[in-house]
């Protein structure tokens, strides 16, 4: 698939609709935040304010987690893809067959 976009003119639709997928930043201030301020909320006498910002930072880290390993997984799979002229379709350079 990379050869193929390359391939492509500059002006070219197809650019956006094969383009390789955007690349996740991981955002770690919100959780990182959450966990703070709970255990501040724990330390001053708060508890359940504390475990629940606890709870939402842990949360909040475990999705931002598994948002970036699937954004990463997609730009993998695209850089192993191909795409046929003949039938308009990409598939995993692991189904290619040779004609």
């Amino acid at each position: 698939m990379p050869e193929f976009v390359a391939s492509l003119p500059a002006e070219s639709p197809l650019r956006g609709k094969y383009g390789q997928p955007p690349e996740y930043v991981m955002q770690w201030l919100l959780p990182v935040g959450a966990v703070v301020a709970g255990v501040l909320l724990l330390l001053s006498g708060a508890p359940a304010a504390g475990v629940l910002l606890l709870t939402v930072g842990a949360g909040l880290g475990f999705l931002f987690s598994r948002l970036a390993a699937a954004a990463e997984e997609a730009r993998e799979r695209w850089a192993r893809s191909l795409y046929c002229r003949q039938c308009p379709a990409t598939f995993p350079r692991e189904d290619a067959v040779t004609v």
